[in-house]
């Protein structure tokens, strides 16, 4: 029965033997010893710390025992080899040709480890390993992933799928392992010696190049800002591009009418203006916008191909245009607000045959097409595409009633509103509003627009309808037309029990307090629940 004790090796807490134990100490005393002279002692002996971990883990694992004996602590010795093996080794200034080819053989015949290899990367290490791993060059690996992702676009997905799976080789047993050297004493010092000379060989080159090294440092960061600044001169210089061309387009396409859209749509505001002051505004707004877009074009192509810069000719040429196009858009901005300044509103009234009850309608003349409107004398035959129509009928249509004195003969007020340049001008254009309500059996029917004549620019015209009824008049009025009567409850007397289309409207009585619902029409919907619930009591019963 043998003494044991409990140690703990990189975190990992075994059970050895006392005797076992005492050798273990002596190997890493010596050891230590060893490296005590070298810069990075501390991390050697890590890495040869977790080596040992790592044999004692498995042949624990292996043995499937809890303690570790002084046969397991000869073997590991005997693998990770002593300091007194290499140190004999280092004496020797050339060795044999069949021992370099034995250790060349170990090496190459040691079970390598598939890990992600961190000191050389372009983006996790991967192509590395696996060069590592089947004895290649990186660059063949890169250039056959490469080749993966251009013929299949396999290349990402397998890419991605090997950096979840290979592990890093984050110590130095790991780099190790990961190019099939033996874990031992002798090649850790190899390892760390040629890491050493590494860094010895860059620290020099560093620090006789460290002015130069300010320099690069200078230069990069420059590159870098130059890099970035040509990115977005590129995007800049696409952007401007777009916007010239789209200008380019509107251009045309306004005064070809191959866009298909309305002046307004273009740029807002050109409705005020005539056929050639549009034309003439809009190319001014063209040249406004387009022509800073032009310089920034040049600015952005001079940083991307260092070309000359522009000549002062063309230079003061652009600035000559744009000034000019601002002036003309000013200009014609201020003849738009003009066109409105000045308002006018023209009164027709047209009688009403009195009756018992007075029915009203709408009639939608966007349904008909061709339709002649009749205005007077005057015949405007309506012959244009849909968009073409809805910009030359209008909706901007209000009806309200008003009562009159019961003897009085009732009559229907149409108010005609427009603005212009001059009262004159707004005179003439709201007396060519062409809008009257006709009757059609019994019934008094408005259109659902007012047309303007096709060469009648737009400014601001509507149309007030006041119809004046005695008082204590009848009045029924249909569903089309109540959204022409904002200031009327409708829904207030709607009769939601209608049995056919033809009961869709609401009844009224003409009040000195206006309009007020039929009490006829109120008492409908309560006889008939009252009659639903008469019929629910005998069904009962």
């Amino acid at each position: 029965m043998n003494k044991t004790i409990i140690i703990n090796i990189n975190s990992i807490v075994f059970h050895i033997e006392e005797d076992a134990y005492e050798v273990l100490r002596s190997y890493m005393i010596e050891i230590k010893r060893h490296f005590s002279q070298s810069d990075d002692s501390g991390e050697i002996l890590q890495d040869i710390e977790n080596r040992i971990a790592e044999m004692f883990t498995e042949r624990i694992q292996a043995g499937r025992k809890e303690v570790i004996s002084m046969v397991d602590v000869n073997e590991v010795i005997a693998q990770m080899g002593r300091v007194s093996d290499f140190e004999q080794a280092d004496e020797t200034t050339e060795e044999p040709y069949e021992s370099k080819f034995r250790e060349e053989y170990r090496r190459v015949v040691s079970e390598k480890k598939l890990m992600r290899n961190p000191d050389d990367t372009v983006i996790g290490g991967v192509c590395s390993g696996l060069g590592y791993y089947f004895g290649l060059q990186a660059k063949w690996v890169r250039i056959l992933f490469i080749l993966l992702f251009l013929f299949g676009g396999s290349g990402v997905l397998l890419y991605v799928v090997l950096w979840i799976v290979m592990p890093t080789a984050v110590t130095r047993a790991d780099r190790m392992s990961m190019r099939g050297e033996e874990p031992n004493l002798q090649n850790f010092k190899k390892n760390f010696e040629e890491e050493l000379d590494g860094y010895k060989d860059e620290f020099s080159t560093v620090r006789g190049q460290f002015s130069k090294g300010a320099q690069a440092v200078g230069s990069g960061v420059s590159s870098f800002f130059r890099f970035l600044g040509k990115g977005l001169a590129f995007l800049m210089l696409f952007f401007c591009g777009m916007v010239i061309i789209g200008m380019l387009v509107t251009l045309v396409g306004f005064a070809t009418g191959i866009l298909g859209y309305q002046n307004e749509m273009v740029f807002p505001g050109l409705e005020l203006l005539s056929t050639g002051q549009a034309l003439i505004a809009l190319l001014a707004g063209v040249m406004a916008i387009t022509i800073p877009f032009i310089a920034l074009l040049h600015i952005f192509l001079r940083m991307l191909l260092n070309t000359s810069p522009m000549n002062n000719y063309l230079s003061l040429s652009l600035w000559a245009g744009w000034i000019v196009s601002i002036i003309l858009v000013l200009f014609y901005v201020f003849v738009g607000i003009q066109e409105y300044k000045e308002s006018s509103t023209i009164k027709v009234e047209k009688s009403l045959e009195k009756r018992s009850v007075y029915h009203f309608g709408e009639k939608d003349i966007r349904v008909i097409d061709g339709a002649t409107l009749e205005n007077g004398d005057k015949k405007y035959t309506l012959k244009m595409k849909r968009e073409e129509l809805s910009k030359y009928l209008r909706r901007d249509i209000n009806i309200r009633f008003e009562y009159l004195d019961s003897l009085e003969t009732p009559y229907i007020q149409y108010n005609y509103f427009a603005k212009g340049r001059t009262y004159q001008s707004a005179s003439e254009r709201a007396s060519r509003i062409n809008y009257l309500g006709h009757e059609d059996k019994g019934k008094v029917v408005f259109d659902s627009h007012f047309a303007l004549a096709t060469d009648e620019p737009y400014r601001d015209q509507s149309v007030s309808v006041i119809v004046f009824l005695p008082v204590g008049s009848k009045v029924t009025i249909d569903e089309s037309i109540h959204n022409k009567m904002w200031y009327l409850p409708y829904s207030d007397c709607k009769n939601e029990y209608a049995d056919d289309e033809k009961e869709k409207h609401t009844e009224w009585v003409m009040k000195r307090s206006g309009l007020q619902c039929a009490p006829s029409h109120i008492e409908k919907p309560k006889k008939k629940e009252e009659d639903a619930t008469k019929a629910e009591k005998e069904s009962s019963n």
